[in-house]
């Protein structure tokens, strides 16, 4: 279970979206792997690293003498806790205003239209 307040940094986000992908990485694999996509140094990736683990958001285990890192908390965890904070912050909680917004700015395709359609009818049921 994700902790409530669980914040983290944009750039920080980019080292547990590599632990989504693959768990159990050693900091060389991960500095490897996000510098293929973002130039950081390794001394700023292994920062976050260490950030996150002070959060509790990854862990750390000791295997032949080289630390492997996982994330404590799942993507979709993340994402939903996330996404409720920003409906809190920005929106005062009410998800209409949130869909309205992106509807009228055409951030949203036809084929999630009627995915959240068939999600809305869904909760009218029940």
């Amino acid at each position: 279970m994700m902790k409530k307040n669980l914040s983290v940094s944009d750039s920080e986000l980019e080292v547990l979206k590599e632990l989504w992908q693959e768990s159990g990485l050693t900091a060389r694999q991960l500095v490897e792997r996000l510098q293929q996509r973002i130039s950081w140094s390794e001394p700023t990736i292994k920062t976050l690293l260490l950030r996150l683990l002070q959060k509790k958001a990854v862990t750390r285990v000791s295997r032949n003498k080289i630390f492997v890192y996982s994330a404590t908390v799942n993507c979709e965890e993340y994402r939903c806790a996330a996404g409720k904070n920003l409906l809190d912050r920005l929106f005062n909680g009410v998800a209409g205003e949130l869909f309205t917004c992106l509807v009228r700015n055409k951030s949203i395709s036809q084929n999630e239209i009627k995915e959240l359609q068939r999600l809305l009818d869904e909760a009218a049921k029940k």
